[in-house]
C-alpha cells in the first residue's frame, strides 16, 4: 500500500477537519426566543469593503426576545429598507473611492512623508465613519420608540445589564 507524504497527509487532516467543522456549524441550533432570522434584516446589509458581514449580532439582537408584533416587524423592516437606500445615495462614487486609494497609495510611496496630508486624509474618513454612526444611531432611536413601554423596560434592562460587561474588541 502506498503512503501519504507528510506534506499530502496535513492537507488531507485540514479539508477532513474543514468538513466535519463546516456540517457542525450548520447544524447548529437557531437562536432560541428570537421573532425572526437574521435573515430578515441582514439580507444584503453588507459592509463595503469586500462585501463582509459586520461580525457581531448587530440590530438582530436588539430584539431578542420583545415579541414584535406584525406591524412593528414591517415598521422596523421599512426603516431598515429607508436607511439602506440613504446609505446607497451616500456611498462614494467608483471613481471617488479610486482617486482615494491613488492618494494613500501617492502618500505611502512619497520619497519623504507628508503628515499633514495623511491627517487630512484620516479626518476625511473619520468624519464619515462618524455621520454613519450617529446614522446608525438614529435609526436604534426610531426602533426604540416603536417599541411598547414594556418592550421598551426589557430592552432597557438588557441593556444596563450588558453595560456592567467588559467591550468586546
Amino acid at each position: 500500500m502506498k503512503t501519504l507524504s507528510p506534506l499530502k497527509a496535513s492537507l488531507f487532516a485540514i479539508l477532513a477537519s474543514s468538513a466535519v467543522f463546516a456540517t457542525a456549524v450548520n447544524a447548529a441550533p437557531k437562536d432560541a426566543g428570537c421573532d425572526f432570522s437574521r435573515s430578515e434584516f441582514h439580507k444584503g446589509d453588507r459592509m463595503e469593503h469586500g462585501g463582509r458581514h459586520m461580525g457581531h449580532g448587530g440590530m438582530h439582537r436588539m430584539f431578542e426576545g420583545l415579541d414584535l408584533t406584525d406591524a412593528q416587524k414591517a415598521d422596523v423592516k421599512k426603516l431598515f429598507a429607508d436607511q439602506k437606500a440613504a446609505r446607497a445615495d451616500s456611498r462614494p462614487t467608483k471613481e471617488e473611492r479610486l482617486a482615494h486609494r491613488t492618494e494613500m497609495q501617492a502618500l505611502i510611496t512619497a520619497p519623504s512623508f507628508d503628515e499633514t496630508q495623511a491627517k487630512a486624509l484620516m479626518s476625511a474618513q473619520q468624519e464619515q465613519r462618524q455621520t454613519q454612526a450617529i446614522e446608525r444611531m438614529k435609526l436604534h432611536n426610531q426602533i426604540f420608540n416603536l417599541l411598547t413601554p414594556e418592550q421598551q423596560a426589557k430592552f432597557k434592562a438588557r441593556f444596563e445589564a450588558q453595560a456592567g460587561k467588559e467591550p468586546r474588541g
